[in-house]
């Protein structure tokens, strides 16, 4: 295998999951040239990534013809094998237009016939996490079991001299440079209202924060999600900054860094955390926590079993008035937070 084509998952969080079957390929392969496919969003979880040479960035089906342009820079190429990670049609597609020689992907979508290699789709499979859903498309090509599942989402270059310095835009050079804890929320998730806490009872543990650990809470997420912070920043008693669309995804995974502490809904930005093994709490309800849990052995779950019947449901939009939300406490929120905080070790210094 001299070359090998990559099409990657299309949101944040399923990006950060890819990244451990990078690795293991760049082991299985060690000598091939590696060439990813990212949407725009998404591709800053790769732009340092060690495991891969190039870093396509394209929003391959925005149109026939950005389509038909990747295509036929494939074909150029002459890919000896491709992975496609989604599970979509169009991903399949694009290797076979490609011309891509051996075609890896799950058995998925209707297609079947595009792929030199399905992998069958097992009920079994379907009950992992996605990190081992992932690592079982290249289960052909060696031992999976020699090899680690650790996630790598490495800092990219210049993300932390561009995060110091809108921090200190945003007033918070002072207290950074005190030592005092910053912590981070991530209040929001693109999937749909049905997975976020609510915003009053993330003001609540923020101020729990600033009162018990003089901590100053920083607020992070998409331009879209601005609102949510806005509204919690007008719930709080204690000054928090927001930061929503103030920074692209290279300074989300900077910060990660800084953070104390990370509270946050089954996001992207939770698994973003996980990857930098910054202390988080992560609170689910309407999605999977078998599949989707933070891939982090210092992370805290919370989760009310039982608080509704069809919990979880995997819906975007709640029918339930999203009550296995409403089960999870501030108090029981706050505690988990606290031994994070008495776990981690403090930022003495102010900097990255």
């Amino acid at each position: 295998m001299k070359k090998i084509f990559v099409k990657s998952t299309n949101h944040v969080g399923d990006a950060v999951l890819v990244t451990p079957t990078l690795r293991v390929l760049r082991r299985f392969f060690p000598q091939a040239k590696i060439t990813l496919l990212a949407r725009p969003w998404a591709a800053g979880v790769f732009e340092a990534n060690p495991d891969i040479d190039r870093l396509w960035v394209a929003e391959e089906n925005k149109s026939k013809t950005h389509f038909r342009r990747i295509a036929q820079r494939m074909r150029q190429e002459q890919f000896d094998l491709g992975i496609s990670l989604p599970n979509s049609l169009g991903a399949a597609l694009l290797m076979t237009m490609g011309r891509v020689k051996q075609r890896v992907g799950y058995a998925r979508d209707a297609r079947r016939f595009l792929l030199t290699d399905p992998i069958q789709v097992t009920p079994q499979i379907l009950q992992v996490h996605q990190v081992e859903y992932y690592l079982n498309l290249l289960r052909d090509f060696g031992d999976l079991d020699a090899h680690s599942c650790k996630l790598v989402v490495p800092v990219p270059d210049g993300a932390n001299e561009a995060l110091l310095r809108l921090l200190a835009e945003k007033g918070l050079a002072e207290h950074m440079a005190t030592g005092k804890p910053l912590i981070g929320i991530a209040p929001g998730a693109a999937f749909g209202s049905a997975k976020r806490w609510l915003p009053d009872r993330f003001a609540a543990v923020s101020d729990h924060l600033a009162e018990k650990w003089d901590a100053r809470t920083v607020i992070v997420g998409s331009k879209g999600e601005r609102p949510i912070g806005e509204t919690i920043a007008a719930a709080v008693k204690h000054p928090v900054t927001i930061l929503c669309g103030d920074m692209p995804l290279r300074g989300l995974i900077a910060l990660c860094d800084i953070c104390r502490l990370f509270l946050c809904n089954d996001s992207g930005a939770m698994h973003v955390a996980a990857a930098r093994e910054t202390p988080l709490v992560a609170i689910f309800g309407s999605t999977n926590w078998i599949t989707t849990a933070p891939y982090s052995a210092g992370a805290i779950l919370l989760r009310k079993p039982g608080s509704c019947p069809e919990m979880p449901c995997m819906r975007r939009e709640c029918n339930h008035a999203r009550e296995c939300m409403h089960a999870v406490t501030v108090e029981e929120v706050a505690v988990a937070a606290d031994r994070q905080m008495e776990s981690s070790q403090p930022n003495l210094t102010g900097s990255i």
